[in-house]
């Protein structure tokens, strides 16, 4: 009961640290401010900030919401993406001991791995995300070498399964069928083309073909099916209640990123179910083949 305890409170405190990381970053990044030897500072006073000032969530609240040095205020941005990224890692943590359940110490510690492993997929997809509501576009910078740590992560499956097949594959990290889940992210971003091109451009963008890319890299065919799926559907809602506020549905643009995020978190947590739920009746049209199964 107390390793238990400890698995999920350590997971989640990373979780919290890993946020506030998404936020610094996020703000360095479209800035340009060099990350690796600029101390955290008041984006308004320029103020270098202390250790207490940086605790996620709770200097916020501790401090009003407001700067210590020049009492502006502070985005709520900054509780709201801690919590979120606290909360993916907790899901990740219920997602993998759910699936291990042990208190041997070996399993455990693999177990509090693929958690965090999980819960930093989850966090590229929350940063993609905002990112992409805040400056409508996805960073070159993240999604490229995204792409890359995919293909080696895929890779590195494929080396482990050939000199250890007796491997669980529980225990790996994303889908293990290596070839296929290359394929769906090459036909993931030939769709993505296609859309570009006949919609010119205004559809999506080179940032939206390179995240499916990665997609299917991490989710494999059958998930990346159900989070594009998703994605359509909660950015046709989501497109469609921003024209309603605005006023006017033609010549706007939603990020289409988000949704994208959404969708490759809910896939490749509920991937099962969701698909019985959307395409269980219509399965004749999937082959095994295609989809890797």
């Amino acid at each position: 009961m107390i390793i238990t305890l400890w698995y999920f409170a350590l997971t989640c405190l990373i979780g919290l640290a890993v946020g506030s990381f998404i936020n610094a970053f996020e703000y360095r990044l479209h800035e340009k401010i060099d990350f690796i030897s600029k101390r955290s500072m008041c984006t308004h006073c320029k103020h270098e900030l202390k250790a207490l000032d940086l605790i996620p969530l709770i200097s916020y609240f501790f401090l009003r919401g407001k700067c210590r040095y020049c009492e502006t205020k502070v985005s709520w941005q900054y509780p709201i993406v801690e919590f979120l990224s606290g909360c993916l890692f907790l899901i990740a943590a219920f997602y993998t001991f759910n699936q291990v359940n042990t208190y041997e110490l070996i399993p455990f510690l693999q177990m509090l791995m693929n958690a965090l492993f999980h819960g930093l997929l989850f966090s590229f997809f929350l940063f993609i995300a905002l990112y992409d509501v805040k400056h409508g576009i996805i960073p070159n910078k993240v999604i490229i070498p995204a792409f890359i740590l995919s293909l080696v992560i895929n890779l590195l499956i494929a080396a482990a399964m050939h000199f250890y097949p007796d491997i669980h594959r529980e225990s790996l990290i994303i889908s293990t069928n290596v070839a296929w889940n290359m394929l769906a992210g090459f036909m993931g971003a030939v769709f993505i083309a296609f859309i570009i091109i006949i919609t010119k451009g205004k559809g999506m963008g080179g940032g939206d073909l390179k995240l499916v890319a990665v997609m299917g890299l991490l989710l494999g065919m059958k998930n990346l099916i159900i989070a594009l799926y998703i994605a359509v559907i909660l950015g046709s809602i989501g497109g469609i209640l921003w024209g309603l506020h605005k006023g006017r549905i033609k010549g706007l643009t939603i990020p289409f990123g988000l949704f994208l995020s959404i969708g490759s978190i809910l896939s490749f947590l509920l991937g099962e179910v969701l698909w019985d739920y959307f395409f269980g009746g219509f399965e004749y049209l999937f082959p095994s083949l295609l989809l890797g199964w």
